[in-house]
Formats: structure tokens, sequence, C-alpha cells
């Protein structure tokens, strides 16, 4: 994707998963920030639906925050 290549700061996706699935089936995602919160539910879009390709990822950070939340961050190993 050309908008990569140009100079800048990184980029950020919020709240859309369907981006996000997108971005990955093209490989475009170098670090994933994910929140792992203690609550449980039944529905709702998976994280990484459609993936075909395995991605390996490498812990950088993580965090456990005084909810019981974890915070991750992985880097997209290439």
């Amino acid at each position: 994707m050309r908008l990569k290549q140009l100079p800048g700061r990184d980029m950020i996706i919020l709240g859309s998963p369907r981006f996000a699935h997108y971005l990955m089936e093209l490989d475009l995602i170098d670090e994933y920030k994910i929140t792992v919160s203690p609550v449980l539910i039944g529905k709702g879009l998976p994280l990484f639906q459609g993936i075909q390709e395995k991605t390996h990822l490498k812990l950088i950070e993580s965090k456990t925050f005084d909810s019981g939340a974890l915070g991750l961050v992985y880097q997209a190993v290439r």
C-alpha cells in the first residue's frame, strides 16, 4: 500500500475491526495493541477473523491494570 511508504507518523486504528481485518489480510500491520478485559461476551466481531496466513508476533510489552485487564503489545515478525 502506497500510504505506508509515505513519510509521517504512525497510523492507529481504533474501533474498526473490519478495516483492521482488511489491513491484516494485506500484511500492513506492524504492531498490535490488544486489551484483554476480564469480561466474557457471547457476540461481536472476532479480532482475527478470516486470517489466511500465519502471522508470527513477538510480545514487546505487557501491563496489568487495576481492573484486571491486560494490555499487550505485539510486534509483527517478518
